[in-house]
């Protein structure tokens, strides 16, 4: 930091926030005047003495808090911070007493001795008077950097996870239709009378996704609707040989959810579950809402060919993980049991507070 990008940092500040910086120097001046020296005789005097000391005070902040602290203070850089410091007390110390000397003695009629001008006692002595306001501006700016940094990095922190959010919900998209269409294909490919069924369940999945999904909350009910829709076109290639449970019951007309994150564990059950078996195959689904937790018991079987459903097969599951971390952290408990004939997935999540 050179001195002419200093003084447009100075320059820049001032212009964006004169207003305050107006009002702590009248503030220093009323404590400093009227409290502090009311009831001296010489009152006119030390106000005249005290606004002489004021260019150089300012001057002093300003140096501190727009060059020493950005510049090393803020980089770690210690040693060089300690060393402007003590060089800017030394400076000081000198200002104010040539200061003293030949402005504000002469002009304030004050006695005052020349041969006291190398008095490195009194000249320090002096800066009494000037620690007190740099000390608390110093502080006053360290603690706006403090709160500023602060929501700054909690801004970024909740765009980040706001990004990572949408990227999750983005890529239950397609991960989903993916699954999909490969039913509707296999359907296709048997003459199926069932494929017009299909495509239209499908239009309505898409429309739900597009038009109703793009918020932060769903409303439950709305959500399990999709469910439904969704193993109702997984049903159509089944046939007898799938046995569905579905069950719901408790708060759900007044509750909301994040959009989608109950889906991943449904469609888990059919593309690695009863999916991948051709003899006969269960899904159970039961959902409860009670005093705003929510509570889903989902089982499916497993072929017996020793095919397992594994979490990290397809992108459904982990991001489901991700996003219930990001949505309803510290809210949330997922189990999963992994038996050798039964894939079960028990999920309890804190819903938010109704508004």
């Amino acid at each position: 930091m050179n001195w002419s990008s200093l003084y447009l940092n100075f320059m820049q500040e001032l212009k964006k926030e004169w207003f305050w910086h107006v009002l702590f120097w009248v503030g220093y001046l009323l404590v400093k005047i009227f409290i502090v020296e009311y009831f001296r005789e010489d009152f006119g005097v030390v106000l005249l003495v005290e606004l002489i000391s004021l260019p150089l005070k300012m001057l002093l902040v300003y140096l501190l808090i727009f060059y020493l602290i950005p510049k090393f203070l803020l980089n770690k850089q210690y040693l060089k911070f300690c060393i402007w410091l003590l060089a800017l007390i030394v400076f000081a110390a000198l200002a104010r007493r040539l200061t003293d000397i030949y402005v504000a003695y002469p002009i304030s009629m004050l006695y005052f001795d020349r041969a006291l001008l190398w008095d490195f006692g009194t000249a320090f002595r002096n800066l009494v008077f000037v620690y007190p306001v740099v000390g608390l501006a110093t502080a006053i700016y360290l603690m706006s950097h403090w709160v500023k940094d602060y929501q700054m990095r909690t801004q970024l922190q909740r765009e980040k996870l706001e990004a990572e959010l949408k990227y999750l919900k983005a890529q239950v998209h397609p991960h989903f239709l993916f699954n999909t269409i490969n039913n509707i294909y296999s359907l296709s490919l048997d003459q199926s009378p069932k494929t017009a069924q299909a495509l239209l369940e499908l239009s309505d999945l898409l429309s739900y996704m597009l038009y109703e999904c793009n918020v932060d909350r769903i409303s439950l009910k709305k959500e399990i609707e999709l469910i439904e829709n969704y193993i109702n076109l997984e049903r159509l290639r089944y046939s007898e040989r799938l046995e569905l449970q579905f069950h719901t019951d408790g708060e759900i007309e007044d509750a909301s959810i994040a959009p989608l994150i109950l889906l991943p564990f449904v469609d888990n059950c059919f593309k690695h579950g009863a999916g991948d078996s051709m003899a006969e195959c269960f899904v159970h689904f039961t959902l409860t809402v009670k005093d705003g937790v929510l509570f889903l018991n989902l089982k499916n079987s497993v072929d017996n060919s020793g095919h397992r459903p594994q979490e990290h097969s397809g992108i459904g599951l982990p991001n489901t993980r991700k996003r219930l971390e990001g949505e309803y952290p510290d809210r949330y408990e997922l189990e999963i049991k992994d038996a050798p004939d039964l894939y079960e997935v028990k999920l309890t999540i804190g819903l938010d507070e109704k508004s």
